[in-house]
Order: C-alpha cells, then structure tokens, then sequence
C-alpha cells in the first residue's frame, strides 16, 4: 500500500485563511499536487500574488475574497464555488485569530472576535462543505487546522486556549456523528505547536529559536495535510519479537531491498532478554537512530473477576518492556550525540477506555502518558530526539477472533491494514529534524470509538 494523492487530483478544495502563513502553505502545496483549490480570506491582493505564484503547477488557485467571520461572506463564497469550481471535496479550515490578554479584565468583543472566528466560522464552513458532500455523493476530507493551546491551556492569550480546546472538541463530536451515519467523509484535526506566521512577534522569530528547534515553518504543517489527504480511503487520520522462524522469512522478503534487516530472537517480557538484544545490536550494527516500540499483547476479560497474573503480563511487555527499550536506545543516542526518534505504537484505547478488554486500556493509558513525560524530559534537557506516539484504532493482526468477519469489516471501513500504520511511521520519521510530530491517530473511516 502506498501514500497517494490521486484522487483528488482536479478535484475542489477550499482552504481558508490562505492568504498568508500555514493557509498560503497548504493552498501552495495542495496546487503543487493538483487541485483546484477556492483559496478564501480577506486580503484579494495577497490571494492573487499567491495565485501568480503558482501559475503553470499541476493544479490551479482561485482567491476568493471572504471574511469568516461574517456569515453571509462564507455562504456567499460557497454558493460561487459551486457554481464555478464543481462540488467540494476538501475543506481546510485554517483561518483564525489569537488574541494577547487575559481572562480578568479583557474585552468582551475580543473574545467574541476570537470565538467568531475560530469556532463559528469554521463550523459554518464545515457544515456548508459536508452538505455539498452529501448532496453529491462525495466521500471528502474535513481538515481542522488546531493549535497545541486546544490540548493544553495556555496564559495571556485569553480564550484563545478555550476557542481551539472548542476546535478539538468539534472535530471529535463530528467523527461521532458522521460515524453513526456511516458516512466516509473524514475529518482529521492537526495541532501545530510555535510557527513562523504573521502573528509571531519578531522577537520569536531569531536564528536562535530555529537553531534550539523551538519553531517550524508553515511548510511543516502543509506537508501533514498532505500526508491526511494522501491516506487510502479506509483510514482516518492519525523489529524485535519472540518468533525465530516469522523473523527468517521476513529477512528473506526483503533481500534485495535498500536496506538489511537482521532477526534479532527477543522476549519483550524480560529485561536480561532486551538488554541482550541491544548489546548485540551495538555490537554488531552500531549506534541507534530509531527505535519503534511495537511489541505489544491484549488479553479479553474484564477488571473486576480478573486474573493477577494475566494484568502482570500486560504490564510487563505493554508498559515495562517499552520503558526498558526506550531507555537502552536513548541512553546510546546521548551516548553518541545522535538526535534519534523513539515511536511508540499505541492504541486508541489509550485515549479512550473500552471495556471488555481488561487491563489493556490501562496499559496503554500509560504509554499515552509516558510518551508525553518523556518529551518533556528530553525538553527540559534541550535534546533533540524526537518521540511520537502512533494511535491506531482497529487493524487486522493476529489478536483478533478467528471468526472476525474480516471481508465485511473491510468493504464497511470499519478495520485498516498494517501497513497504513507503517506509512504513518515513515511519515513521521520523514518530518524535518525541527519538527515533532507528538501524537498521531490513525482510525478506520467508520469504526467502534
């Protein structure tokens, strides 16, 4: 299975706020890749010089002058690009206004700025593109362009926290409801941390702060709406092992390829069996760069007439083994001065409990937690090794029941394959060594969460 942006190709996409900054980023690139793309803010004259930018690419941009948040402006922008572009496919709601002051004593018409802007307008023109969607059939893309302030509050911004918290929550009450429909629409939301926009005061903007890595460019951002869109139609976006003979027959499949891969016998259960398999690997590979904990096991049951024994073992290969691999690769990374990258496979379930699964939930619970402590650990000492925590909902492994009705799953949307988790590794190993790409979930277009 490979990344592709195919299907969207001459296709109509609308992305507002695209006169500047991660808007004029994304209207570039998705042009560069070939579509046709409605580009909506306030200022004409700079979606014009975008749109000769780009003249003679794959796709094409038309500017569209629009205030969101004016409803009449973003009803009146939509009822144009139907009538002159075809039916939407994509929309990417980017625009949005911060706002510098504080909860005390700010201006209510500031906050009511800032909500009309990053809440109203944007569900306006999600709900204006969907309709559009459903009218014509079209299994498209809703993309919100979030803020690392809608995970974690901030101060002396006043409600902009709140306004992009709003923003995470609407995309996430979107999914359930398109869901139920069972609708193939899909809606991703991206968070990005400090970018180098016109809203950054110039002070934030030194060589310095691109040298300590505390700043990306628009560039970055576009590259993961690329990245979500290119995703095959069933996913929404988001080795060591025990098995000597699986490990042989591995190594076999990829002779020939651009790299090697060596079977390295390891029970993730046990500590001395790890440490082994990374004295080997020093030995007679050399230093680590990466490390992807993906050894991982779910039992059935339930916490309340549990077995003690069976939650240890959980424990032990899903929490302990991932914290003993982790701390083996970064301690030679360090040792070495390399600015490695430690991916975590985690779950769903570790967002979001699901019963009759035990412990499991709770154990992945965990890794959420400690990817995000181990960021701000390796922050606190200015390192630059990347840590990432993968999220995949259901994906057809050998966990599941021998009876699971896989061809059924997969014509309704409701599982993914391995490999649409393996493409999201690569992408966040391909990001620039200034980006972080910190939490990505992976989700089945319709599934059980």
């Amino acid at each position: 299975m490979v990344l592709s942006f195919d299907r969207w190709v001459g296709k109509v996409a609308v992305v507002t706020g695209a006169s500047s900054g991660i808007g004029a980023a994304i209207a570039e690139q998705l042009v560069e890749k070939g579509a046709l793309v409605a580009g909506l803010a306030r200022r004409r004259d700079r979606l014009e010089q975008l749109a000769n930018k780009v003249v003679g690419k794959k796709g094409k941009l038309y500017p569209v002058e629009a205030d969101i948040s004016k409803e009449e402006d973003i009803l009146k922008a939509f009822a144009w690009i139907k009538e002159n572009l075809g039916i939407v496919h994509i929309l990417v709601n980017n625009a949005g206004v911060a706002h510098n002051g504080s909860l005390i004593d700010d201006k209510t018409e500031d906050w009511e700025r800032v909500f009309r802007i990053n809440v109203l307008g944007l569900s306006i023109a999600t709900r204006e593109a969907i309709k559009d969607m459903k009218a014509n059939n079209v299994d498209g893309h809703i993309i919100h362009i979030n803020s690392i302030v809608g995970h974690q509050a901030a101060p002396n911004i006043s409600v902009y926290p709140a306004s992009k918290f709003a923003v995470r929550a609407l995309a996430e009450t979107l999914r359930l409801e398109l869901n139920s429909m069972k609708s193939k629409i899909k809606i991703t939301n991206i968070s990005p941390g400090l970018i180098d926009t016109e809203a950054i005061p110039p002070q934030m903007k030194t060589e310095e702060f691109y040298k300590e890595g505390k700043i990306i460019g628009p560039d970055a951002i576009a590259d993961g709406v690329v990245y979500a869109l290119s995703t095959p139609p069933h996913v929404q976006v988001v080795g060591l092992a025990r098995r000597k003979d699986r490990f042989e027959k591995l190594a076999n499949k990829f002779a020939g390829k651009a790299g090697k891969f060596y079977p390295v016998v390891t029970d993730i259960s046990k500590e001395e069996d790890v440490l082994k398999a990374f004295a080997w690997v020093k030995e007679n590979l050399g230093p680590i760069h990466i490390l992807v904990n993906n050894a991982g096991m779910a039992r059935k049951g339930n916490i309340h007439d549990g077995d003690t024994e069976e939650w240890k073992r959980v424990f032990k290969v899903n929490v302990l083994g991932l914290c003993i691999a982790t701390r083996e690769a970064i301690k030679d990374m360090k040792a070495n001065n390399i600015d490695g990258h430690i991916i975590h496979i985690n779950s769903i379930v570790g967002h979001q409990a699901y019963s009759g699964t035990s412990v499991y939930p709770a154990s992945k619970f965990a890794v959420t937690a400690l990817a995000e402590t181990l960021r701000l650990e390796l922050n606190s000492l200015k390192s630059k090794i990347k840590i990432t925590s993968i999220s995949p909902g259901l994906v057809d492994t050998e966990i599941l029941p021998q009876d699971f009705d896989l061809g059924t799953f997969y014509k309704e949307g409701k599982i993914i394959r391995p490999e649409d988790i393996a493409d999201g590794v690569v992408y966040a190993l391909s990001t620039p060594p200034h980006v972080q790409i910190q939490e990505l979930t992976i989700r089945p277009i319709i599934d059980f969460f």
